[in-house]
């Protein structure tokens, strides 16, 4: 009779465990099932971007003969001038004012300005130190315009006693990829899985709608960000015909064939000299009025 009471309590011990675990796992399809919903609600209507999905890797060679591409970009037209937003005297920690729209250039020459071959597949070795920044500070995004090989570590900090709640696009896709909320000055969020593929990114903060930043997310080595004189340079390109592509969040993009043939090769890059895409395509989007 003993034996026969153990061996029923041992039953229902199980039969209670399995209801535990099941429940846990509904509860974890819940939540894995509110995920994509959660995300879905600060995702945006997506974009062109300047940004193509690659066919194939791109893959490390011997690069024999390679050879220098420097250039300039220059706007054709008269380049925007800066607006100015006001903040609000209870937005504290940012100032009185700040720029909505800021294009670094001397004269037409055009900073800040991403320059990348858009279509090699193979070429010289992939660094190994891969950690880029992004800076809250003054309530602006610091760097504006930045360039980044995947994959890698995107390290957003804040460096204002105010609150900021960055969210993260892919333009392409418009899905919210990652947002970064921070409390006071001093904190860094690393994003170790964001920065993995290429794709055009933007960053608002939600709190300040004027701070604005672009990240454009490539797999290969051959890109430059231009100089506030209009120049750049992209180094050791194995010879061969590529495309050249050069995109400015507030100007637009150009691109322009070009052969490289183991001498370096001097590029003068137009923005503005076909009709200018719209800001969705450009990128600037939702800037204060």
């Amino acid at each position: 009779m003993q034996t026969n009471f153990r061996m029923k309590q041992c039953r229902l011990s199980a039969i209670v465990l399995c209801a535990l675990v099941l429940a846990g796992c509904s509860t974890d399809r819940k939540a894995d099932a509110a995920q994509p919903e959660a995300r879905k609600e600060g995702n945006v209507a997506p974009r062109p971007s300047v940004v193509e999905t690659p066919g194939e890797a791109y893959r490390e060679v011997a690069v024999l003969g390679g050879a220098r591409i420097t250039g300039t970009l220059d706007f054709l037209g008269e380049v925007p001038a800066d607006s100015v937003v006001q903040i609000p005297a209870d937005v504290q920690g940012c100032g009185a004012t700040a720029p909505a729209r800021s294009i670094e250039r001397t004269g037409n020459r055009i900073g800040g300005a991403v320059v990348w071959i858009s279509d090699i597949r193979t070429g010289k070795a992939l660094p190994m130190e891969r950690r880029f920044d992004l800076l809250n500070s003054e309530c602006l995004l610091h760097p504006r315009v930045q360039a980044v090989l995947a994959p890698a570590t995107l390290n957003v900090g804040s460096g204002d006693a105010a609150l900021h709640h960055n969210h993260i696009i892919n333009v392409g896709t418009g899905e919210l990829e990652a947002i970064a909320p921070f409390t006071d000055n001093g904190e860094v969020i690393p994003f170790d899985r964001l920065l993995t593929k290429p794709a055009q990114l933007e960053v608002t903060c939600e709190l300040h709608p004027w701070s604005k930043a672009w990240i454009i997310v490539l797999d290969h080595p051959y890109f430059a960000v231009t100089e506030r004189s209009g120049s750049f340079s992209i180094d050791n390109v194995p010879p061969g015909t590529y495309r050249v592509k050069a995109w400015h969040p507030h100007l637009g993009v150009t691109e322009q064939s070009v052969t490289v043939s183991g001498a370096d090769t001097n590029l003068e890059l137009k923005l503005g000299s076909a009709p200018p895409p719209s800001s969705a395509a450009a990128g600037d989007s939702g800037a204060p009025e």
